[in-house]
């Protein structure tokens, strides 16, 4: 079984109509048009699983780029997208980071200046400005 992406097609073709689309050029296991959550409207893509792989390219190779009801429509494997990212994706690397001197931030009342230590995100937890003592 072979997946295609077909993207680009009207908001209203539905399913069945995509299917006999597709089965022009082989046997189609099942289609799934994607659609918004909330509303129901077609996102204008959706995926075609074909049952060989022999038919999947000649689906591709004459449905890719061409029009339904004035809309081009792009065909491809489904598949593709995901090996580009995988081969695009370089590996993880460990990046060290210098420590900067601490800052402090002036805080003053009226009548009063006192500094409070700021701290940095992964430091733990922030140092509290000390309350004034009342007599």
């Amino acid at each position: 079984m072979v997946k295609l992406f077909a993207g680009g097609f009207p908001r209203d073709l539905e399913e069945l109509e995509l299917k006999e689309i597709f089965e022009q050029f082989g046997k189609v296991e099942s289609v799934n048009i994607v659609r918004d959550k909330h509303t129901g409207i077609s996102r204008r893509f959706g995926f075609v699983d074909m049952a060989e792989d022999e038919d999947a390219k000649q689906a591709i190779i004459n449905l890719h780029e061409a029009s339904i009801d004035e809309e081009t429509i792009s065909v491809k494997y489904a598949d593709d997208r995901q090996k580009e990212k995988q081969t695009k994706r370089p590996a993880a690397r460990k990046i060290e980071f210098k420590s900067k001197p601490k800052t402090y931030q002036k805080l003053s009342r009226p009548g009063e200046v006192t500094y409070q230590k700021v701290s940095r995100p992964g430091e733990g937890t922030p140092f509290k400005r000390p309350r004034k003592r009342i007599r």
